[in-house]
């Protein structure tokens, strides 16, 4: 984003000097902002918000296309505050990104259409477990899927790094694809290395009723690792209110 709004900012300054003869007083009343911001902006004392700025773009003809599936920045706006929230600090918008939320079985493929988007879910960005990492995917557990019970239950959502494919170790538990229908799954994964192959084994934590599923990397997934794994599970979240 920062490049972006370098970008725009070139291109605004550019136009303050041809359209207006370098008056940012003419400009800023004929793009329906305030003189003191547009100069803020120009000196660059003050980054703007996407929103401030879009009367200008629209004018100029600049549109910000981003990839609909890739994590954002988090932008917090004004809002009631509750009795319970009276005094209490704000988040800060530089503490959160934005990851795309999908249901567990149209979670398969590493982009994914608009319109098996959900919405998009906060994650904090200093945890441990998040930190440094940008390509999140949070997944719901399908209403009906048991099959990582007790660990993780239906309706649970966990977050998955879609950077991190990396199965040497066994057990780490992956969005991992259906080789029929593509569809995604939540499961451990194990891999064995062969001769000219690799076996790769789902299994869940409930293998009362979910056996392993075994797999070849080449005749199931063509050779093509991302045609079997999206990403590695890095947190999640529980319902505990009943447990």
């Amino acid at each position: 984003m920062k490049d972006f709004f370098q970008a725009v900012m070139a291109a605004i300054r550019q136009a303050v000097d041809l359209q207006f003869g370098g008056n940012i007083s003419r400009a800023s009343h004929s793009w329906g902002v305030t003189g003191d911001n547009l100069h803020k902006w120009l000196r660059g004392d003050r980054v703007p918000t996407l929103e401030k700025i879009s009367p200008i773009m629209n004018r100029l003809g600049i549109s910000l296309n981003l990839p609909h599936d890739a994590g954002r920045e988090v932008c917090f706006v004004n809002a009631k505050v509750v009795s319970a929230g009276e005094g209490a600090t704000p988040p800060q918008t530089i503490d959160y990104i934005a990851a795309p939320m999908v249901d567990e079985a149209d979670a398969g493929h590493g982009h994914l259409p608009k319109n098996e988007i959900r919405s998009c879910f906060p994650v904090y960005k200093h945890q441990d477990a998040v930190c440094c990492r940008k390509n999140l995917l949070a997944v719901e557990i399908g209403e009906h899927s048991t099959s990582m019970q007790p660990t993780l239950n239906p309706k649970d959502i966990v977050l998955v790094d879609r950077d991190d494919r990396d199965v040497s170790k066994p057990g780490h538990i992956m969005l991992v694809l259906d080789p029929v229908d593509g569809s995604g799954m939540i499961t451990r994964v194990a891999v064995t290395d062969l001769e000219n192959d690799f076996r790769i084994t789902y299994y869940s934590d409930n293998t009362a009723e979910n056996p392993p599923m075994v797999y070849s990397l080449e005749k199931d997934f063509n050779g093509d690792w991302e045609k079997a794994i999206v990403g590695r599970v890095v947190w999640a979240w529980s319902d505990v209110k009943e447990k």
